[in-house]
């Protein structure tokens, strides 16, 4: 079967001593095991986790009819776990790790498996969040270490200093919302700025535009219903892992813009000179200040948090000059609502993400915990860090 991945005694001899490294350091720092379902309800997959995952998910229905998954991450399936055997989920701070395997379907040609290992840890409730923050990627570089991995790269990023940005301009609602949700996509984040800048719009096509004032001229239940049935006359039932309902609601969000005020080439300026800061954290927290303050836009909160975490990571040891910093980082998952890291080597390509994490605020009240529950987590492809010790040596 293409993609799914032969252990042979010796791969699994070497695995399993670099499991119980990985395991030490997890236990040193209070973390317990747990073992979450392999199968997980897909809907949660494909409404959290984004665009990245709905391409890569495996998806299919039980003989009761019920649409399942092969867990993709262990993020998700790990939060539920914990929800279902706490009572008072936000009461207490937890950590937990595990080391099992995920899936994700990968194109016919790509050297990535499509199963592959994932160890990794969650650390929820703890309010303290540059504390938290500092203490799973130290645990996180600490484990790759006592693996045997001597060098490799750290890029940062933070989505709670984007996002506090955009809370602080003059936008509406609407649109601050869309900005966030573009985040995880560049180009599209660029397009849309382009859209909504005041005499700077993208120009539809005749067709196009006929077709968005057809749908303006409904109200908001017929227009739904209307491009529901349409789509599914034509048989487009999904694309891109969305069905009917979720590409009609696409249409709507469009044609409402067409219609809507944008925003000033000011904000839209600020915001892209915000996207392309990059460099040390230091001296990229120097530079979103004077850009900040130049506005006029008081980000001291959101700064105190980045500059805390730096402290305690240098605190626990870690150089935090030589790490990179990229305010259009946030990774792949779109649950990420605050720091985020990847560990990476270079020289090993496309199998070079070792390991990876963030913070994600609002997912366990996404899952149904009673409120919002802090969390962090981290995850290594152990795979790729038996590969890049091998090559290390």
């Amino acid at each position: 079967l293409t993609g799914m991945p032969d252990y042979d005694a010796e791969t699994v001899q070497r695995l399993h001593a670099q499991d119980r490294e990985i395991a030490a350091v997890c236990a040193r720092h209070g973390y317990s095991f747990i073992e979450p379902p392999i199968l997980e309800p897909a809907e949660i997959f494909l409404e959290q986790s984004g665009e990245e995952i709905r391409r890569h998910i495996y998806v299919f229905n039980d003989p009761a009819g019920n649409e399942l998954c092969l867990r993709p991450e262990l993020t998700i399936p790990s939060c539920r776990m914990f929800l279902r055997q706490n009572a008072d989920p936000g009461r207490d701070p937890a950590r937990l790790c595990y080391n099992s395997p995920a899936f994700r379907f990968q194109p016919q040609g790509r050297e990535t498996p499509c199963q592959f290992l994932q160890a990794g840890v969650e650390f929820l409730g703890d309010p303290d969040l540059p504390g938290a923050d500092a203490e799973v990627l130290a645990l996180t570089v600490e484990a790759l270490q006592a693996a045997g991995l001597p060098r490799f790269d750290v890029m940062v990023g933070d989505l709670g200093l984007f996002f506090a940005l955009l809370d602080k301009l003059s936008l509406p609602p609407r649109w601050r919302d869309r900005l966030k949700h573009q985040f995880w996509r560049p180009r599209e984040l660029s397009r849309l700025l382009t859209r909504l800048t005041d005499d700077a719009g993208e120009t539809a096509s005749p067709g196009r535009a006929a077709f968005l004032e057809a749908i303006q001229g409904l109200d908001g239940a017929k227009a739904r219903l209307a491009l529901e049935e349409v789509l599914a006359m034509s048989g487009i039932l999904t694309a891109g892992g969305r069905d009917s309902r979720e590409i009609a609601e696409r249409f709507l969000n469009q044609a409402e813009e067409a219609q809507s005020q944008g925003i000033s080439r000011e904000i839209s300026g600020l915001i892209e000179a915000f996207m392309k800061i990059a460099g040390s954290p230091q001296d990229a927290l120097a530079e979103i200040n004077a850009l900040t303050a130049g506005a006029g836009i008081d980000l001291r909160e959101a700064e105190a948090v980045f500059e805390k975490r730096l402290e305690l990571l240098e605190k626990r040891g870690l150089p935090t000059d030589k790490f990179q910093y990229a305010a259009q980082f946030g990774r792949t998952l779109e649950y990420y609502t605050g720091f985020v890291f990847d560990l990476r080597v270079p020289e090993l390509g496309e199998n070079g993400q070792i390991a990876g994490g963030g913070r994600y605020d609002a997912l366990l009240k996404k899952l149904g915990a009673p409120n919002d529950i802090p969390a962090i987590g981290s995850a290594i492809r152990t795979e790729w860090l038996l590969a890049a010790c091998g090559a290390a040596q």
